[in-house]
């Protein structure tokens, strides 16, 4: 009698196989670009964030074997605190990309990862792609198949899901057999982790998430290396993750076509610093302003009408934290009203208090439309109504927001974003250097020169 091979199994199998050779163009091209675009919010979390500060002093208290670099200081430390306090930064200024089916931001736990263990087991840039490659698809295909229920019930998926995306690439780095990497990932599942009270009162916790999930793909794996053993089925299993985390999970999604249709290019790219919600909120302010100017004393009301995902996690009228108002649809509209931006220097603490944004940001009501809500998660659409005191109105719909698969930020885009968001952390010749670099990663034979680039 023949045994069906569990979900994890067939994961497993797909991770220790997958090859570089085996990839096609676009799929080594999007490895490279997530590689690019992490690093960019990697150092610019680093040192511009509350949360990057905390985990560069947290670290320099180790005393660790010094095996990889710490993104925005001088010193190294373990891979696993190097992925930890790398992972935090890396979502610190919510510039990270992200997926819409599988409500995670994938590469701020993977990317982090893959560069410390890689630079502790002196990976090459072929087997540093390889390790992206998979760790994105295994996670992405959990993710999807979970969400939008797992996230509606309180769980943030970049700390949840990530973990098994963190394991799949720790593994290949480490060249686990299929088994290990089975026991591997029926490990990472006992380690699952993260819930999203920080949207209440904008506590920076949601960051520890994807530093965490870094960490603890490389234990998972190296445990799994040295005999531990894990559930084989622990997704599906009666009492797996999918029982424990989710609302009627499709299982048949996580392995449909798997190597073929890959869900690894449906992920996006943000152009701007705030939660995804929050762009698809300014790009739908700027069109209704392209239609006529509202000076922001004469504005009577704002009304977004969006799906239930949008209001539950960027309803935030009452924000408090420089992370708060990067989650918040009312200040992401207040801010493009007022000053006409959104970028960094709008979501510091001095800019967060602007009054006349606050009282602008107080205009704004958010409703669940029932029409947008039945085309979740693709389209995740969001329209946005201004009306004035002399019944003027305007109203603009975003279905895909810049940096969508279907509404593409390109190669070139991606590399101006970096500049910027670099551009008060690292000089130019250093920023020209990383994307040189990470444009022809799978040429290097060790990755530890390219990690190097991230000391400051």
């Amino acid at each position: 009698m023949t045994l069906v091979a569990s979900l994890t199994e067939k994961l497993a199998a797909f991770t220790s196989t997958l090859h570089y050779e085996q990839l096609s163009s676009r799929v080594r091209s999007q490895a490279r670009n997530c590689l690019l675009d992490t690093v960019g919010a990697l150092l610019a979390g680093s040192r511009l964030s509350l949360s990057g500060r905390a985990g560069r002093r947290f670290a320099e208290r180790l005393s660790e074997k010094e095996e990889a670099v710490i993104a925005g200081s001088r010193f190294r430390r373990s891979s696993m605190t190097a992925s930890l306090v790398n992972g935090m930064a890396a979502h610190a200024l919510e510039l990270d990309d992200g997926s819409k089916h599988a409500t995670y931001h994938p590469g701020a736990s993977i990317v982090p990862m893959s560069l410390a263990l890689g630079e502790a087991e002196g990976i090459s840039g072929v087997r540093l792609v390889e390790a992206i490659v998979a760790g994105y698809e295994v996670s992405l295909r959990i993710g999807t198949a979970i969400n939008p229920g797992h996230y509606l019930r309180g769980f943030h998926p970049t700390g949840t899901i990530a973990v098994f995306g963190t394991t799949a690439a720790a593994a290949k780095i480490l060249d686990l057999s299929p088994q290990e990497t089975v026991h591997a990932f029926g490990l990472a599942g006992s380690l699952a982790s993260g819930i999203n009270q920080y949207e209440i009162d904008g506590a920076v916790s949601k960051h520890l998430h994807p530093g965490n999930a870094a960490r603890n793909g490389i234990l998972s794996a190296m445990l799994a290396r040295d005999g531990m053993t894990g559930p084989s089925e622990i997704l599906e299993g009666s009492l797996g993750f999918f029982h424990c985390f989710a609302e009627n999970p499709d299982l048949a999604l996580v392995t449909a076509n798997l190597g073929i249709d890959w869900h690894f290019l449906r992920i996006y790219f943000k152009p701007f610093c705030s939660c995804r919600y929050v762009h698809y909120a300014i790009e739908a302010t700027q069109k209704d302003l392209e239609q006529r100017p509202f000076p922001p004393e004469e504005i009577e009301s704002i009304v977004v009408r969006t799906h239930r995902n949008a209001k539950q996690g960027s309803d935030i009228p009452d924000y408090r934290s420089p992370l708060h108002a990067r989650l918040s649809i009312q200040y992401g509209i207040a801010s493009i009203l007022v000053r006409g931006r959104a970028g960094l220097g709008e979501y510091e603490e001095d800019a967060i208090r602007d009054p006349e944004v606050r009282r602008v940001s107080d205009l704004v009501r958010i409703e669940i439309d029932d029409e947008i809500q039945k085309l979740y998660p693709n389209p995740r659409s969001m329209i946005v109504e201004i009306r004035d005191r002399k019944g003027n109105t305007a109203s603009a719909r975003i279905d895909h927001a810049k940096g969508d698969p279907e509404n593409p930020m390109t190669d070139a885009d991606l590399v101006t974003k970096f500049r910027d968001v670099t551009a008060d952390v690292i000089p130019p010749e250093r920023a020209e250097r990383i994307v040189a670099e990470a444009g022809t990663i799978e040429s290097r034979e060790e990755i530890a020169s390219f990690a190097e680039l991230l000391q400051i």
